[in-house]
């Protein structure tokens, strides 16, 4: 009898620990993705094709494509998708789903990808609505007419994403683009695609409480409300702690977990009471130091280190995201080729190891690997 009650608690003891040492990870319904920038590589230095390459043969479940307007279309009329053409045949060579952004803002800085010649024709107010321009909204919808006819019946491409961040203020001039438009663009998209993939949104979310009032005082819409009202995927793009320089003072924004697992868990609950996925399509992954567009210095920056990052994902993980895209694949590639520093590839590679099941099994759609 004592030899059998110190088994079972051996036993216990033992599964107790195991448990503990479990990661969330070990699900196996997460998809990991990222979004790779030609833009962005460029002003890290990088060659822009072999950064690619390299990102793709990380192994991740999708990945985020820019149709950048104002290289595709340098000259009214004329247009050259040689990149993008060479970008999309890659992912089908490695079979890595897409998901192509098609508009007038697509992911990095400078937010919106205007050509010059549109430019020149047009004039905004200070964070005022882009879309007010009847000239812009005419050309915009001819770009991506041409952008999702060219693609449509290219497989590899799973979803399209209208726009990037539309309904929020950001770059230079702070604009944005209205909710009219928006639904104008979705729905082009919708009757041009046969195939009728899901349409993502994107917005930007605020756990901070100083940065949220802040963002309350400038846009009089909710985002993400009204991204909800249009989308199939509601993108959300999560930064725990961003830098801002203002009057020359260099300033940090953070958020504690507490913080952020009330804000994300309530936002969570909304976009599911809508009937809408939910994504975190941006998961900081990369420097936001203030001040800098891109961070090149040997030192850790204060935003982004590769420990924390892996905290914070497991975190997010356990409130129920099941598709994360990291952001941050052009900055792993500089830190290794400028300073031999793999920490952040090592990182991504233990999160793509850990949630390699959903790509061995071939569920590219979302939530197709729960069981």
């Amino acid at each position: 009898m004592e030899n059998n009650i110190t088994k079972i608690t051996a036993f216990l003891f033992v599964s107790v620990f195991v448990l503990g040492q479990m990661s969330v990870f070990s699900d196996d319904t997460v998809r990991i993705g990222t979004t790779y920038s030609q833009v962005q590589s460029g002003y890290l230095g990088l060659d822009s094709k072999e950064t690619y390459l390299l990102t793709l043969r990380e192994g991740f479940h999708l990945i985020r494509l820019g149709s950048y307007w104002n290289e595709i279309e340098k000259t009214e009329d004329v247009y050259d998708f040689s990149m993008l053409d060479w970008q999309i045949s890659q992912a089908r060579d490695n079979k890595v789903p897409v998901i192509l952004t098609v508009g007038m803002k697509a992911p990095r800085w400078p937010e919106y990808f205007i050509p010059k010649w549109v430019q020149e024709k047009v004039s905004f107010s200070y964070g005022g609505d882009v879309s007010e321009n009847e000239y812009l909204r005419e050309r915009t919808l001819k770009f991506i007419t041409k952008v999702v006819e060219r693609y449509r019946d290219e497989d590899i491409i799973k979803y399209w994403q209208v726009e990037n961040e539309a309904l929020n203020k950001f770059g230079g001039d702070y604009w944005y683009i209205g909710k009219e438009f928006l639904a104008e663009e979705i729905n082009l998209v919708r009757s041009l695609d046969g195939a009728q993939r899901e349409i993502v949104l994107t917005t930007a979310t605020y756990p901070n409480g100083f940065l949220r009032f802040f963002s309350a005082l400038s846009v009089k819409h909710d985002p993400i409300e009204e991204s909800l009202e249009m989308c199939d995927v509601l993108g959300l793009n999560v930064y725990p702690i961003v830098g801002h320089k203002t009057w020359g003072l260099k300033l940090y924004f953070r958020t504690r977990e507490k913080t952020r697992r009330k804000y994300f868990a309530r936002l969570l609950g909304r976009i599911k009471e809508k009937g809408k996925k939910a994504w975190i399509v941006e998961f900081q992954a990369e420097p936001w130091e203030p001040g800098r567009l891109v961070y090149t210095d040997r030192e850790t920056p204060l935003t982004a280190k590769a420990i924390e990052a892996e905290k914070t994902l497991e975190e997010f993980i356990s409130l129920g995201f099941d598709t994360i895209l990291l952001w941050g694949a052009e900055y792993w590639q500089f830190r290794k080729s400028k300073y031999e520093d793999e920490e952040w590839l090592h990182l991504v590679r233990r999160i793509l190891k850990k949630t390699q099941k959903v790509k061995s099994e071939g569920c590219w759609e979302t939530r197709c690997a729960l069981r």
